[in-house]
């Protein structure tokens, strides 16, 4: 599309605006919707996790092993 040239003018200088604007409110707009999207996550997640109850956490996570006889590794790999 061919436009004379004041109005090729305004017309590269509202695209270049426009693509300018448009970055600025791509960006306020995912920020806006990061923080609420992942706010009300957080918080129901905290409000859920008030009324789970946690397991205990054991004195030791070492496993007792019955002992092996010396023949038992013998060429193991």
């Amino acid at each position: 599309m061919y436009l004379p040239p004041p109005f090729s003018w305004l017309y590269d200088a509202w695209m270049a605006f426009s693509k300018l604007l448009g970055m600025v409110m791509s960006k306020i707009i995912l920020t806006v919707l990061w923080i609420v999207g992942f706010g009300i996550y957080g918080i129901i997640h905290k409000i859920v996790g008030l009324f789970v109850k946690k397991a205990e956490a054991p004195g030791t996570y070492w496993i007792d092993v019955k002992p092996t006889e010396p023949g038992d590794l013998h060429r193991q790999f």
